[in-house]
């Protein structure tokens, strides 16, 4: 896909991630973030952010970044 599309999710998961901020402390509301991304958004949607590179400079907040890794970990579990 292309990488407008992915500067677009970074862009949607940052102000997510802003917007539940004062839901707690960072992990809380990378967890609740994580959560808002299984529930609300489309599996390509998940698979394109979940599928890049660890160590790649997307440029997510550090609670987005936390919340994309526990996404990926949240993918792992439903396909066991």
């Amino acid at each position: 896909m292309s990488e407008s599309k992915i500067e677009r999710l970074v862009s949607m998961i940052n102000q997510i991630a802003l917007n539940m901020s004062a839901n707690g402390d960072d992990q809380m509301v990378a967890d609740q973030v994580a959560q808002h991304l299984e529930k609300f958004w489309s599996p390509p949607m998940k698979n394109l952010i979940t599928e890049q590179p660890s160590d790649a400079d997307l440029g997510l907040s550090p609670i987005a970044q936390i919340a994309v890794q526990n996404l990926l970990v949240m993918q792992d579990a439903k396909q066991v």
